[in-house]
């Protein structure tokens, strides 16, 4: 395949922007989507998740639990909505053209995948990243794939 035949994950056309994806990669997504689902549902206290609903009150347990109480649901529901979402756009049966929020839906579900997966292999910084990079992991491998797919969805974001 030669540069010209090269069709990013991501890409903007006239209307919109589209995911070119296979059908195996589609479901791969989708099921990467759905386990994160699971988890942005699950126990709020899943260390998994302590990336995707920072603190909001570090130093103030009282003033972070009635934070938590009064927004952590709110922010479960915003995630999901988003997450099912993106998932009904890889379902589909013929890809459609999304819009800009769904594109940015697409790409901050992305990114929560990834914050979930840093956690996993202790990536918290670039310094972090740098010396994770050197390992062959299957969840390395699957960090830098979804880096890579959101750095052309933030291209594909981006004015030309």
């Amino acid at each position: 395949m030669s540069d010209r035949d090269f069709e990013p994950p991501v890409q903007a056309v006239e209307g919109g922007w589209t995911l070119n994806f296979d059908d195996e990669e589609r479901a791969f997504l989708t099921n990467l989507l759905e386990e994160l689902r699971g988890l942005v549902t699950g126990p709020a206290d899943d260390p998994l998740v302590d990336r995707l609903f920072p603190k909001a009150y570090r130093d103030d347990e009282e003033m972070e639990a009635e934070y938590q109480r009064l927004m952590r649901d709110e922010l479960v529901v915003s995630r999901v909505a988003a997450l099912d979402s993106v998932i009904a756009r890889l379902e589909a049966p013929e890809p459609e053209i999304m819009d800009e929020g769904e594109t940015v839906a697409f790409m901050q579900s992305l990114n929560a995948i990834r914050m979930v997966l840093g956690s996993i292999i202790g990536i918290t910084d670039d310094e972090s990243a740098d010396q994770a990079d050197a390992s062959d992991s299957m969840e390395m491998n699957l960090y830098e794939f979804l880096s890579w797919v959101l750095d052309w969805t933030v291209r594909s974001l981006s004015p030309n």
